[in-house]
């Protein structure tokens, strides 16, 4: 791979395989290191002795090249429908999807564009999708933070399949994407956006659903959940179920504090309108109600939440975020490099996590193996570079560690954290009942 992107084109110092080790197994971030420090790892650990300015040149648009098709490589290389968990016979995966965006030097804006105004001025967004059910990676990308999640969502509408449940954030689910989901013969299980309007066919005329007078009547009988098949669109575009969660009204009343300050700051009032819907949770889906019932789709839809623990791990542990300035292609080595790690690192984890799950009926906690995982990254690159130890063997002494070091707490008032995932979505006509374990 690295003669093919031309990393490496003739013999010298730093071969494809040594460059890929020292930074993807490194686990200080960018704005820990320096080059100097990584000439000193070359001299220490490889015993290449190479100049900073050299080593500067090394990292160029060859070198982004190489570690991307690294990374794909290893994306496709993932075999998780052989080791799986009790799947659902109603949804083939379960996706969810979100992106995290940090900032960095304001040099870069015309590659990375933040979002103006008095925000920052350079910011990358990575955009991320995984199965629920197995951990298959479906999507992983750079970009500039004005890439936004709305245009994302079309762009990698060629990504779902047949059978998929889909459940992301709002800013996902403009009107196309839906259509283009339910074009796949696909589901999708969202929040409803504050702008859309949602309508009813009444007497042969689509009529705007009056939220106002649906919280009134809610609040009136006591009425804490209900539903709607509406249409998104005057048009028309595409008929759904609206689910309607009523709210505490000291919910409603933060919500509502809120709203008020940031209308003064932009010199405006809050509508009613939003008055009205802020006293309410609303998801749109296009779910038979026979698969997921109006008492689970919260429930279905809080899973999205372990994709935002992920990003934690990311940060927190992997220090995905931590950068300083430095030129494009040096920024974006690093950013692929840790990915790369990332990756590595979530097969092991989600490896390991089955068979706790299958054998001793216990839930790792993904966020304990990954802090185990970056503090042994030497024997990581032994496994996997220099195939000193064998995978196997790794595997086998990293699930025994795991039983004893990583299973997830239980909490005082929960039977678990909110790390906890699904092990067997298990839904039923009768019951409803949603099956949890696997924790992330």
């Amino acid at each position: 791979m690295a003669h093919k992107s031309q990393f490496v084109q003739r013999q010298g110092k730093l071969d494809g395989c040594t460059f890929l080790s020292l930074i993807v197994f490194n686990t200080n971030s960018l704005l820990e290191e320096s080059l100097n420090d990584l000439t000193v790892d070359l001299a220490c650990h490889y015993e290449i002795d190479i100049s900073k300015q050299a080593l500067h040149e090394r990292f160029n648009n060859k070198a982004v090249l190489f570690l991307t098709a690294a990374l794909e490589k290893l994306l496709n290389k993932q075999l998780f429908e052989k080791v799986e968990f009790r799947i659902c016979e109603e949804f083939k995966r379960f996706l969810i999807k979100d992106s995290v965006c940090f900032q960095v030097d304001g040099s870069l804006a015309n590659d990375y564009p933040g979002s103006g105004g008095s925000g920052s001025k350079a910011n990358v967004r990575i955009q991320f999708e995984y199965d629920l059910l197995n951990g298959k990676i479906i999507d992983l990308s750079l970009n500039a933070f004005n890439v936004q999640d709305a245009k994302d969502s079309t762009a990698t509408l060629h990504l779902v399949e047949e059978g998929d449940l889909i459940v992301r954030d709002l800013a996902y689910m403009h009107l196309e994407a839906l259509q283009g989901i339910v074009g796949k013969i696909a589901h999708f299980l969202c929040r409803l956006n504050t702008q859309r309007k949602v309508y009813q066919e009444q007497n042969g005329e689509m009529v705007e659903l009056d939220f106002a007078a649906i919280v009134k009547l809610m609040r009136k009988y006591n009425i804490k959940q209900h539903e709607e098949m509406v249409w998104l669109g005057k048009k028309k575009n595409l008929q759904v179920r609206l689910l309607l969660f009523l709210l505490p009204q000291s919910v409603y009343n933060v919500r509502i504090r809120k709203a008020n300050k940031n209308a003064q700051k932009k010199g405006h009032q809050v509508s009613n309108g939003y008055k009205a819907r802020a006293a309410l949770n609303l998801f749109v889906t296009s779910v038979p109600v026979e698969f997921i019932s109006l008492d689970t789709a919260w429930k279905i839809y809080g899973l999205r939440w372990q994709i935002e623990l992920t990003f934690k791990i990311w940060k927190s542990i992997c220090k995905i975020d931590k950068v300083k300035k430095v030129k494009k292609d040096r920024l974006e080595c690093y950013i692929w490099a840790k990915l790369l790690m990332i990756v590595l690192c979530w097969r092991i984890v989600w490896f390991t996590a089955k068979l706790l799950d299958r054998y001793y009926q216990k839930n790792l906690s993904f966020f304990k193996a990954f802090k185990t995982l970056m503090h042994d990254m030497f024997s990581i690159e032994q496994m996997f570079v220099g195939k000193v130890i064998a995978p196997s063997t790794y595997l086998v002494e990293f699930l025994k560690l795991s039983r004893k070091k990583h299973i997830l707490e239980k909490k005082k008032t929960h039977n678990y954290s909110p790390e906890v995932l699904v092990s067997s979505l298990i839904i039923q006509a009768d019951t409803m009942a949603v099956g949890w374990g696997i924790a992330a």
